[in-house]
């Protein structure tokens, strides 16, 4: 049996014991404090450190290099944990008609004649159409049948989840979730009046394993029996945080919790099912399934009642996820023709109306998401969020009010548009001679770092790293690549459509990068294209809003399955002309489209 060693951390009040040998990582991990290993633990990315005391001096170390010894103090804070995570949503006035409703039957009314059954007098009841259940239910009614308060059945369309007595008056709950890579949102609602009880969210519980889809997939491919389960245990430890949490505050029972519907990257939902993923990753791009899939939540492990629903959305083909689909679900149906982004790590594309739509993404890499840049994390308290250039001076703004540490992604797209319009970079993206600046806060951020020019967003003692915050050569071609990426995609997809550009009545982007986002900035850089006449505007967290909507209607629910069937994938990378309009779309400025 392995020696267990104590892991302090005063700041939270807290200690636990782990086996020897293991990562700080995974400790931090164990208490509940799971950091942003973007490289996977490779100890290349550096967004893991954290200070640890030793002979009482503060030390920041690598946590997914630095083996754990007995008594190590660990100087995490609660608020640095804490991520801007986008949980508003809009939701419009879809009438309230659930899938998940009760059927009550007096004693009166199930009277069985004699030597009859009285699974034959229930179905007559409800006009044959109540599918005949598992052996768990069969043996509720066999034992509730009699009651002399009657019958209370609930059901999903014609399926029972749960059976009790007539007088049983205990409410029936339905929870939707928005399963990010980075973090998840759950929205529970009270299923018979259409009421939302309670909101909550977390980090994703996988980042110990891995700040991207494609770390994690390796992780499994690389060993299928250990890192499968545990990485399905991690999504599922995620969303059972979030149902404790409403659950406890509101003080509801989780078993009267019957559908939980997930909505998520391809990746996301693999994981958390189980399902291999290598080959979402790898030619021929595909998933194991494509369609709405539902299961018993015990199959699962929710904390729910173990025979209520479990649904996830259907997905659209390549890595365009079940996540597109809930915010294509959240969109009107108007026979409006409109343009929709998703951007993160990859970015998802669709051009169409109601349940017509082509749709696509395009691989954008980590930087949007402050992720694989010099001095990049994600939006938490420390980063710079907002980047202005005025009167030749450089401001910003940072997450919680307090010294910067880094900048996210919002903070990105500034950086990179100021220092395009201020002349600190020019067209190709490279630096222009500093002694070109006319402006001398400008010239004195522009130094070299080894053979690399760099700008400096914050000086060392504006810090709380104690070194520069800056921004470097190579930050702005990761921008570059990620922007055409996008931009060429818009493009592409809004052509296979069949349209042009001014044809759409809107562009849309939906998650916490579309919330977050200037949206003038975006498009002056050409990461966005620009139209004459159509507006852009955020959707907010449209995947949660597209889940709710899925729980709470049946029609929805439909609508999602002819969306699922309808929508055209569309393969950017076989497109003809792709990489020459991609290389094009490289510069600033004016974006390139192809010859006439």
């Amino acid at each position: 049996m392995a020696k267990m060693l104590k892991v302090e951390f005063p700041y939270l009040n807290k200690s636990i014991e782990v086996p020897e040998g293991t990562k700080l990582s995974q400790a931090c991990a164990d208490a509940g404090y799971p950091l942003n290993l973007v490289c996977g633990g490779r100890g290349v990315c550096k967004k893991c450190g954290v200070d640890i005391e030793e002979d009482g001096e503060v030390k920041r170390v690598l946590s997914c290099q630095v083996v754990v010894y007995d008594g190590i103090k660990v100087l995490l804070r609660e608020e640095e944990q804490k991520v801007q995570i986008l949980t508003s949503s809009t939701m419009d006035q879809t009438a309230h008609n659930p899938s998940i409703h009760s059927l009550h039957f007096t004693r009166e009314q199930l009277f069985t004649e004699l030597g009859d059954n009285d699974w034959s007098t229930l179905r007559n009841l409800t006009d044959k159409k109540i599918q005949k259940p598992e052996l768990e239910i069969l043996q509720k009614i066999s034992k509730t049948y009699h009651h002399e308060s009657g019958l209370r059945l609930i059901m999903n369309h014609c399926e029972i989840l749960d059976v009790m007595p007539g007088d049983d008056e205990r409410t029936v709950y339905g929870i939707a979730f928005d399963l990010g890579t980075t973090s998840a949102v759950g929205y529970l609602y009270d299923m018979e009046d259409g009421r939302i009880v309670g909101v909550s969210s977390t980090m994703n519980k996988q980042t110990e394993l891995g700040g991207d889809v494609i770390s994690r997939i390796n992780h499994v491919v690389t060993e299928p029996d250990k890192y499968g389960p545990r990485l399905q245990k991690l999504a599922v430890d995620t969303l059972n945080e979030i149902i404790t949490d409403i659950c406890d505050s509101h003080k509801i029972d989780i078993v009267d919790i019957y559908m939980a519907v997930v909505v998520g990257n391809s990746t996301m939902q693999h994981l958390l099912l189980g399902l291999y993923p290598e080959y979402l990753g790898k030619k021929p791009f595909s998933s194991t399934i494509h369609s709405v899939y539902e299961t018993s939540a015990k199959h699962i492990g929710l904390k729910m009642c173990p025979t209520g629903k479990f649904a996830i959305l259907p997905l659209l083909g390549g890595f365009v996820g079940a996540d597109t689909t809930a915010v294509l679900l959240s969109i009107p149906n108007d026979n409006k023709v409109r343009l929709m982004l998703d951007l993160g790590t990859n970015g998802e594309i669709a051009v169409g109306k109601d349940t017509n739509y082509n749709v696509s993404s395009t691989a954008c890499g980590p930087a949007l998401e402050g992720a694989g840049l010099s001095h990049g994390m994600r939006g938490t308290n420390g980063a710079i969020e907002r980047v202005a250039i005025v009167d030749g001076k450089l401001e910003y703004k940072v997450i919680g009010n307090t010294k910067p540490e880094g900048v996210c992604g919002s903070g990105v797209i500034d950086l990179v548009a100021e220092m395009y319009k201020n002349e600190v970079i020019n067209e190709l993206g490279t630096f222009n001679d500093p002694e070109d600046m006319v402006s001398p806060d400008l010239k004195k951020r522009i130094r070299k770092e080894g053979h690399e020019n760099v700008f400096v967003v914050a000086f060392a003692e504006e810090t709380s790293i104690g070194t520069d915050i800056f921004f470097s050569q190579n930050d702005v071609r990761q921008v570059q690549m990620a922007k055409a990426a996008i931009y060429t995609g818009c493009v592409m997809v809004v052509e296979d459509y069949g349209i042009k550009g001014e044809d759409l009545t809107e562009i849309v982007i939906a998650g916490a990068f579309g919330n977050y986002i200037d949206v003038h900035h975006a498009q002056s850089i050409g990461m966005i294209p620009k139209y004459e006449g159509v507006p852009v505007r955020s959707l907010g967290n449209a995947a949660g809003t597209g889940s709710q909507l899925y729980l709470i209607s049946k029609e929805k629910q439909q609508e999602c399955r002819v969306l699922g069937r309808e929508a055209i994938f569309v393969e950017l990378a076989n497109k003809p002309g792709f990489m020459e309009q991609y290389t094009g779309n490289m510069n600033f400025g004016d974006s390139w489209e192809g010859e006439d």
